[in-house]
């Protein structure tokens, strides 16, 4: 497993996504119309999931990860990846639409 957490391809995918979740968003609502929001979600699922996965591998290979700052810091900001789920959000904060 720590093979994989350390091959070029997945932390190419990780760094990839890492941006992505830092301003795709951003660029759905500036840049794109409301029927794009379907792909946007898809991609940012599949980001939860892949940093997701990089955190159980990591608990499970890395011996001093499991509650160090950097096993917070992915934590909190993969949670934090929810609230870009445009269909989640509006689940969690429908608009009052008046």
């Amino acid at each position: 497993m720590l093979k994989i957490l350390e091959s070029g391809w997945f932390m190419l995918a990780v760094n990839t996504l890492t941006v992505y979740s830092l301003f795709g968003d951003n660029i759905r609502i500036m840049a794109t119309r409301q029927s794009a929001d379907l792909g946007f979600d898809i991609v940012t699922i599949l980001t939860l999931s892949l940093f997701c996965i990089e955190m159980v591998l990591s608990i499970a290979e890395k011996k001093d990860y499991l509650c160090s700052f950097f096993f917070w810091l992915d934590l909190m900001s993969t949670l934090s990846i929810i609230l870009d789920i445009n269909l989640l959000s509006s689940l969690m904060f429908p608009s009052s639409g008046g």
